[in-house]
């Protein structure tokens, strides 16, 4: 991911672009996992010590505020933070508890179809996610 990416990204939501954001975008886009808050302080701090767990969390709030990241509570009731606004589903290791997005345009569109012929009584459904619980099978080196 490059600057402009950024910058683009935190500006055309209406929020002023800071070396704060850019960073905290920038820790949250790259992670491997759904971060919580003080996973992502942990990521940025040392090369940006003058950034506080406080920043952190209300440049996070402001981006879910904006549209341009979503939060969830995961199984544990920590708030999680993904950078993928679109619809998508996850991968949840039971041991380590990580999050991983998994993302299959054929599954997204069975899920959909399914829905559109097997519609919801009393509710429209505007987004699907499939949560996939599992352990994450070891490496294998050779």
């Amino acid at each position: 991911m490059n600057l402009e990416f950024v910058k683009n990204k935190v500006t055309q939501s209406g929020l002023k672009f800071t070396h704060q954001r850019m960073v905290i975008y920038n820790a949250l886009y790259n992670a491997e996992e759904h971060p919580t808050a003080e996973l992502v302080f942990d990521q940025i701090k040392l090369a940006n010590p003058t950034v506080s767990l406080g920043t952190v969390y209300k440049t996070l709030d402001s981006f879910v505020q904006a549209g341009i990241i979503q939060k969830f509570m995961d199984q544990n009731g920590l708030m999680r933070f993904d950078a993928i606004v679109e619809a998508h589903s996850h991968l949840y290791c039971m041991e380590s508890h990580e999050i991983r997005d998994y993302r299959n345009v054929e599954l997204e569109k069975l899920l959909n179809e399914f829905i559109q012929s097997h519609p919801v009584a009393g509710f429209q459904v505007d987004e699907i996610s499939v949560v996939f619980k599992g352990f994450k099978k070891p490496e294998i080196f050779n």
